[in-house]
């Protein structure tokens, strides 16, 4: 009998199925020697040629698709099948897949010869008893391994062990690979100075760019987004271990948040303060200055008529030109006749403030990291992660009838007002690592960077991060038009 043809509704077919759940090294050892095991088996029964459908390093109780074993089934629907595999468990850990299965016995006669464990034929209720009750003794298992390999990996978290193999940064074991550390430290300097992950994305991409973290198994070998956000957002970098057992339903992005446990025994790239930092703005992306800023100074500047800060104006689509008709203004207000009416024009005020950034980081002399910095953002994080924990609690309470809904309202009153404060003392931390690796003292250099290198985001977190106020006063009756007048302007720097 050949297996490997194709069968019409009265020949059997003959089909072999093999199934690894994990493979580190991808050698298919494991497969490999269940091939062995599956053709001796079919030549003891006269079987020559049978078709070989595999899935290596694809686990059955995890529900991920097995291409291998949907082929199977196509196969299968052809005509009467005989299928060959190591164990019943390689075939199928669902009851669910057994079930779909035995649906198809109705049109499709099936036998299952295992060399381990015996033949079966799902035609007889036997068969099908005894197929149910492996399958029920292999989903247990499955289970239970699970728990057992969850627990295992909670308590090396809880040691602060490392996990996996090689991340980006690190060898195996945690080992520091010094470039690509070195790649890690700007990208978490430029994210803190104010640059998107897209900005940071076409960086890397640059064509004496550092390699990917695919290493050449990507055929295009290029970094994504994505990657570039993982790789901010990681515990890892700064030396910690986060854990949290992911579920089918965990997203990409709810596993870039994990939960930090401690810290961990490798070296660390960044400091975890600065981690609490990239973390807080990927979850708050608004409190980052000017994060998709078309404008240098839109909402940076007050209007010294009724205090409210100015919009950017007179600027189409795509528009970026110092040549438009751009504008500050404030606009009005109905029922606030004081609200509106001034105007400043653009390009005057954005150079300006300009020559004052670049005068005043030249002859800048930045202090040392306040002793307290750092542990004031800890502090920041640990008060957000409360009152968050507290809103999840009395959530759960209010639903089972312990709260009242006044008393949910103002518990989750007093706990937002908690996050606000907390959020804005990471807000200041993270506007002063807009200073963090610019040529501070080199006019020259700081010139160049201003004027072709730096994008607008980042002179944003730079003057936010320097100026304490920039307002623009009322033109006299006498002078107002388009001309712009310095004398207009009140600059005052942050001591």
């Amino acid at each position: 009998m050949d297996g490997t043809q194709a069968s019409n509704n009265s020949v059997e077919q003959v089909v072999v199925y093999l199934r690894i759940s994990e493979d580190r090294t991808g050698a298919e050892a494991g497969v490999e020697r269940q091939r062995q095991d599956c053709l001796e088996m079919c030549s003891r029964l006269g079987i020559a040629g049978p078709a070989i459908f595999m899935d290596n390093d694809i686990s059955a109780y995890s529900g991920k698709k097995r291409p291998g074993y949907l082929e199977l089934l196509e196969r299968v629907k052809l005509g009467p099948s005989r299928i060959v595999a190591w164990h019943v468990d390689r075939l199928y850990r669902r009851p669910r897949e057994l079930e779909d299965l035995i649906d198809l016995v109705e049109t499709h006669p099936i036998r299952i010869e295992t060399v381990k464990g015996g033949a079966f034929d799902l035609n007889a209720h036997e068969g099908r008893l005894m197929a149910r009750q492996l399958v029920a003794i292999a989903s247990y298992e499955s289970g239970h391994k699970a728990d057992r390999i969850r627990r295992a990996n909670q308590q090396k978290a809880e040691r602060g062990d490392w996990h996996g193999g090689a991340k980006y940064g690190y060898g195996i074991g945690g080992v520091l690979v010094p470039e690509e550390a070195a790649v890690i430290r700007e990208m978490a300097d430029r994210f803190l100075a104010g640059q998107s992950v897209r900005q940071i994305t076409r960086w890397l991409n640059r064509d004496d760019g550092p390699e990917s973290p695919s290493k050449g198994k990507s055929r295009l070998n290029v970094w994504h987004e994505s990657t570039v956000g993982s790789i901010l957002c990681s515990a890892r970098i700064s030396g910690q271990r986060a854990y949290e057992p992911a579920s089918k339903t965990t997203t990409a992005w709810q596993r870039r948040d994990r939960a930090i446990l401690g810290p961990g025994n490798w070296e660390a790239i960044i400091t975890p303060e600065e981690t609490a930092r990239i973390r807080a703005v990927f979850n708050h992306p608004d409190r980052r200055v000017g994060r998709s800023s078309k404008s240098l100074l839109a909402g940076l500047i007050t209007c010294g008529k009724c205090g409210n800060t100015l919009v950017s104006s007179g600027l189409h689509r795509g528009e970026t030109s110092i040549g438009k008709r751009r504008y500050y203004r404030c606009l009005p207000l109905p029922g606030r006749p004081e609200r509106g009416g001034l105007v400043v024009s653009a390009h005057g005020i954005e150079t300006l403030v300009g020559e004052a950034m670049i005068t005043r980081l030249a002859a800048t002399i930045l202090p040392a990291t306040g002793r307290g910095e750092d542990a004031g953002v800890a502090a920041a994080m640990e008060q957000i992660t409360a009152a968050r924990q507290r809103m999840e609690d009395m959530a759960r309470d209010y639903g089972a009838g312990l709260l009242s809904r006044t008393e949910l309202h103002a518990a989750k009153t007093a706990a937002t007002a908690t996050i606000t404060s907390a959020e804005l003392t990471l807000g200041r931390s993270a506007k002063s690592s807009a200073l963090k690796g610019i040529p501070i003292g080199d006019e020259e250099a700081l010139r160049a960077a201003w004027g072709e290198e730096w994008s607008i985001p980042q002179k944003r977190a730079i003057i936010a991060a320097l100026i304490d106020t920039l307002t623009v006063k009322p033109a006299p009756i006498s002078k107002r038009g388009a001309r712009f007048r310095p004398e207009r302007i009140e600059l005052t720097f942050k001591a």
